[in-house]
């Protein structure tokens, strides 16, 4: 059984319940390095069709002014915002092309500054996590600090679901306007000024051609549901571990969930410099060990959790942390 501690200390689990640490990570370095490459059509491909979605039901919306249509296209936009963030993602670690200025600019003008946030800026948040995941320093967890007790473990899933519903009724607008601005500030004047000139040419071409509706149905989208999906994508991915989750989970949850394979999270924490197109490759390479549970197994082990408070660091000694034990949750 688990033993809770006092905050600051690590949390324990008998060693036989725990996972292999190291046991089928390993692979070839010539297979690696070919997984490895970036691939500017594969990458530019993703995000065209995730734009389609988005341009897709703007354009219906636009063409029907009809009530339901602007409501679809809010729901499509946050859907396709949240791919279109996870290619940012791809980006962000230049998995477009290794001809850094052009990854840049291409990640920001279609994917990051239309969120109005700069790649250098979000780079050095994202590799900070990556640096420093589960640990006092991990710039993640200072978020989830700030919007304690939203993470606070154990939960129930109908406490998630009480925050999923309050976010889409905009009750929790602070949270995501505190961590665009945690990634605002930009590397340099350019990093910095280029999402406030996207923004304000994208807003100016909309009003002057009397398309002024989009940018309401654009942010709607992003507050209502955008926030929502991602809250709960990041509950699968390192809360209650100290690592990051393994799970799968049926295409019809990945495709507004867990897009571009982000269900293989863990896998990206280890290879991170594998674009997203290769990781189920890396998951073959790398085995069953730690096993792969479902993802609905999680709800398990977040409600049997010692307690956790929102932000406390998990990663605190080498010692395994609280309930990363899946074969409980296939039980």
């Amino acid at each position: 059984m688990s033993t809770a501690v006092s905050p600051g200390h690590a949390v324990t689990i008998p060693q036989a319940e725990q996972p292999a640490a190291t046991e089928g990570r390993v692979i070839d370095k010539d297979t690696l390095r070919e997984l490895m490459q970036p691939s500017l059509w594969k990458w530019t491909l993703r995000v065209v069709c995730d734009w389609s979605l988005i341009v897709g039901a703007l354009l219906i919306a636009g063409y029907t002014r009809h009530w339901a249509a602007y409501i679809l296209a809010v729901l499509v936009c946050g859907v396709g915002q949240h791919r279109v963030a996870l290619m940012a993602h791809e980006g962000t670690h230049r998995q477009s092309t290794r001809n850094k200025r052009l990854n840049d600019f291409l990640t920001g003008m279609l994917c990051l500054w239309p969120f109005g946030n700069p790649v250098g800026g979000y780079r050095r948040f994202h590799f900070t996590h990556h640096r420093r995941l589960n640990t006092d320093d991990d710039v993640e967890l200072h978020q989830k600090a700030k919007s304690s007790p939203a993470w606070d473990l154990p939960t129930t899933r109908w406490k998630i679901a009480k925050y999923i519903l309050s976010d889409v009724c905009l009750l929790h607008v602070r949270e995501l306007a505190r961590l665009s601005q945690r990634v605002r500030p930009g590397t340099d004047l350019y990093d910095g000024a280029m999402p406030n000139v996207w923004l304000l040419a994208a807003c100016a071409a909309l009003i002057y051609f009397g398309q002024w509706w989009v940018i309401i149905v654009w942010y709607l989208g992003t507050a209502m549901v955008f926030w929502p999906i991602y809250r709960l994508r990041v509950w699968t991915e390192h809360v209650g571990t100290h690592e990051s989750h393994r799970i799968t989970a049926p295409w019809y949850i990945r495709f507004w969930l867990l897009p571009h394979n982000t269900f293989c999270h863990y896998e990206h924490h280890h290879y991170p410099q594998v674009p997203c197109w290769n990781l189920p490759k890396v998951r073959e390479l790398m085995g069953d060990s730690p096993p792969i549970v479902p993802l609905f197994s999680l709800f398990l082990l977040w409600e049997h959790s010692p307690p956790i408070r929102s932000g406390e660091p998990f990663h605190v000694t080498e010692e395994a942390m609280p309930g990363y034990v899946p074969a409980a949750g296939i039980e």
